[in-house]
């Protein structure tokens, strides 16, 4: 059963990237401030999406109050490939990584979405990178 997406909204550009793949991928996505992302009441199902790299200490205090709700979403951090260190921190949250370069992939994974499905019933426009 596939899940809802959310964004952790603190990044115009990022936000956009993420809107863009969710309308890629033929989901909704919904905005959510960092601040009352860890006391909502999420399910086991959902996705979270951030964007690690803008504020990393702050992205992981976030990631550990995400981690400690119960039930706890999946998290989805984009990150670029060269932070390993902060990559490995994550890891050790649970947080599921993704590159820039590869975050339709890993969306559609965490939200139980097959890769081919997702391309197939929801093409790229023509004009998209």
């Amino acid at each position: 059963m596939a899940g809802q997406l959310y964004l952790i909204d603190d990044d115009l550009m990022f936000a956009q990237r993420a809107r863009s793949a969710a309308i890629r991928l033929g989901v909704g996505i919904e905005s959510v401030a960092a601040e009352a992302a860890p006391t909502r009441a999420w399910h086991d199902t959902d996705v979270v999406l951030l964007q690690a790299t803008l504020h990393p200490e702050r992205q992981l205090a976030l990631v550990e109050g995400l981690s400690g709700s119960r039930p706890a979403p999946i998290v989805v951090a984009v990150t670029g490939h060269l932070e390993t260190a902060l990559r490995q921190r994550l890891r050790g949250y649970g947080v599921r990584l993704a590159a820039h370069s590869a975050m339709d992939r890993v969306i559609a994974r965490a939200l139980g979405l097959s890769d081919g499905d997702a391309a197939r019933d929801h093409p790229a426009p023509p004009d998209s990178p």
